[in-house]
């Protein structure tokens, strides 16, 4: 199958601290310019496979896990490691029109926020119940989670912003001015809540830990966390059930009024656009709130065809995969 030859310095961190021992290992064989083999890369890893991965010549990935040799599609390969390992499925759903598109790129925003909010929130309610020894390191803890939450409010803002500066102007051709404005003012009133939390996780830094303070501030910061999450799944499901869908409306508008239709790409390019930082320093953080075939997903969605870039944002993936709480249900 091609002149292969195995360089063990390009594992992953992930199989060498958090790969499932009980799980057997695979042996990747492709180019490191290959697309497809970044993408069945990651879906190991998704799957906390110890990965070797041997620089091959052949365009086509395959697998070697124990006495088996798997060879065929994307899609086959992707299946195969869905049934040999597993967990969270990694097979992604075909491809959409543009209009289409930007709504799926939405959704899958949604979901990783809700995700990070939800686990942000029952680690708070965690260290609530925290009491004797379990006291011991809470303080670097909390400077962890500051770290974390200053990623996810990143995130969350450049996604209000692309909504405010382009998806709600955009459905305002539908004449549906109180769905977007109702939206837009969700916005504004999370955000008191945000900075809120923010201001817990600093105090959680300057004040003794285990002292009464620090178990009130600690309560605060459980309460608000749970009341951001509680926010957050309303707001998504409305935009979901009653935003989204005008993306369809607005597009038939632009056709009457005698417009040019957009091209696929130039819905979610201009979601990129609005969203760089998303989409680059923080896209680890991002794809770690996902199940494995969203990922895999969004990449290809959000890339647009651009080879070159999905497999950047997959390798941002691989090279800190290992430091996840990887989501399992």
């Amino acid at each position: 199958m091609g002149n292969c030859s195995p360089k063990p310095k390009r594992r992953s961190r992930s199989s060498k601290t958090l790969a499932d021992t009980s799980l057997p290992p695979a042996q990747l064989h492709g180019s490191e310019t290959s697309l497809i083999a970044w993408r069945i890369r990651v879906a190991l890893l998704y799957k906390r496979v110890a990965v070797e991965f041997v620089e091959c010549g052949d365009d086509e990935p395959f697998l070697r896990c124990g006495s088996e040799t798997v060879t065929g599609s994307e899609e086959s390969l992707l299946r195969y490691i869905d049934n040999r390992y597993g967990g969270p499925p990694t097979e992604t759903a075909t491809e959409t029109e543009g209009r289409v598109i930007a709504a799926e790129v939405m959704v899958v925003q949604h979901r990783s926020i809700q995700q990070h909010v939800e686990g942000m929130a029952q680690w708070a309610a965690k260290m609530t119940g925290a009491g004797g020894d379990e006291w011991k390191g809470r303080a670097a803890e909390g400077r962890r989670m500051g770290k974390l939450y200053g990623e996810l409010v990143e995130i969350m803002l450049e996604h209000a912003q692309m909504e405010e500066r382009f998806l709600f102007p955009t459905l305002d051709r539908t004449a549906d001015y109180d769905v977007c404005r109702t939206a837009n003012e969700q916005h504004g009133r999370d955000l008191p809540l945000m900075n809120g939390i923010k201001e817990d996780l600093k105090s959680l830094i300057a004040i003794d830990v285990g002292g009464p303070l620090y178990k009130e501030a600690l309560l605060n910061l459980s309460l608000r966390f749970r009341t951001l999450q509680e926010h957050c799944k309303q707001h998504f499901q409305e935009e979901e059930r009653e935003l989204l869908p005008l993306l369809e409306v607005a597009e038939s508008v632009r056709r009457k009024e005698g417009e040019e239709p957009w091209p696929p790409n130039r819905w979610v390019q201009q979601m990129m656009d609005l969203m760089e930082q998303t989409h680059s320093r923080l896209f680890a953080f991002f794809a770690a709130g996902l199940f494995p075939h969203d990922a895999l997903r969004y990449v290809g969605l959000v890339s647009g065809g651009d080879d070159q870039r999905a497999i950047a944002m997959l390798r941002s993936i691989a090279l800190s995969i290992d430091t996840w709480p990887l989501i399992t249900t």
